[in-house]
């Protein structure tokens, strides 16, 4: 539903697109985000040792680069409402929603009943 206008407008299609990657590099560097700001994280047996950190922080910076460059206007001017990329408006809608729904109650439902520690330990390797 949401791509059907981009068959017949040009800049509906840049929009999809832009929402469509937009979404995908933020879906990728929440997690490296909240491993990087979360001290208590215990890395597993592969990791990239010294070099975690610092990859991972390029990576959030890069993808929040990517995400300015996505929501930019793709022609000139960009400021008619023919021109007008509308990413930033359906990417703040999304985070709303998701904020919204998150405090409302997905916060209370997520992970519940997940394995305690001892319980991922009884987990046998299976190459071993």
């Amino acid at each position: 539903m949401l791509t059907l206008p981009a068959i017949k407008n040009l800049v509906a299609f840049f929009a999809v697109v832009s929402i469509a990657v937009i979404g995908l590099y933020i879906a990728y560097a929440t997690p490296i985000f909240l491993r990087r700001t979360n001290p208590t994280f215990e890395p597993g047996p592969w990791n990239l040792g010294r070099w975690s950190a610092p990859i991972g922080w390029i990576a959030v910076i890069w993808v929040a680069i990517i995400v300015i460059l996505f929501m930019l206007p793709q022609y000139s001017p960009g400021n008619t409402w023919a021109t007008f990329n509308y990413a930033p408006v359906a990417v703040v809608a999304v985070l709303l929603l998701a904020t919204t729904t998150w405090f409302a109650g997905g916060k209370d439902r997520f992970m519940v009943g997940k394995p305690t520690a001892p319980a991922l330990a009884e987990v046998r390797d299976p190459t071993a």
